[in-house]
């Protein structure tokens, strides 16, 4: 799922003609986000397939609830709102048994969590996060990296580190449990905001 990242500024303005039915401003907001859409609902579903078909339905839904976004200001995390609800709604529906209830189970964050982020102070978030990556082993943290800094498929992060696929599993296996036990109920959260800002 590696892909470029296509530089766009999205700003006030944009978001303003983008609520008032301007179909360039869609697709200039499109081009902008579709790259971390793309990297944060793959970390839930674990599949291309599905992140793609998610992706343009994230996309339907905001063109057609445009006129409910009142404070243009918060429009990324409007947007990654519903990006989750979204995403969450399609494992709940997947859910056939009772461990891939468990998995949506521990997966959910509560709504109220999201006002947050506007609230938090994202310079300490992100310094909380990159301490707790620093922390990480060499290679661990070196994986970590290539898969949710660059994008990296655990293939290509294989022939790059020179190491099987099943090490790179391991690693990251290992990384999202370090990260999980170090911040609690706070995780996914974290993954989150890992996605919506860095």
């Amino acid at each position: 799922m590696k892909g470029k990242v296509k530089k766009q500024a999205v700003d006030e303005a944009l978001v303003k003609r983008f609520t008032g039915g301007d179909m360039q401003a869609f697709d200039d907001i499109y081009a902008a986000f579709s790259y971390k859409l793309q990297k944060f609902i793959f970390t839930l579903v674990k599949t291309e397939t599905d992140t793609e078909d998610l992706i343009q339905e994230v996309f339907v839904k905001l063109w057609e609830n445009k006129n409910k976004l009142k404070n243009t200001a918060s429009f990324e995390t409007y947007l990654f709102t519903i990006a989750y609800n979204t995403t969450i709604s399609f494992l709940r529906n997947k859910a056939k048994d009772i461990q891939y209830v468990e998995y949506v189970k521990s997966v959910q964050i509560e709504l109220s969590d999201f006002s947050l982020i506007d609230e938090i102070n994202k310079e300490e978030v992100y310094e909380k996060i990159h301490l707790l990556i620093e922390k990480m082993p060499p290679r661990q943290r070196e994986v970590f990296k290539m898969k949710h800094f660059k994008n990296y498929s655990y293939k290509e992060i294989a022939e790059a580190l020179n190491i099987s696929v099943n090490t790179v599993e391991n690693h990251m296996v290992k990384a999202h449990k370090y990260l999980k036990e170090s911040l609690g109920k706070a995780y996914l959260l974290a993954l989150f905001f890992v996605h919506l800002f860095l």
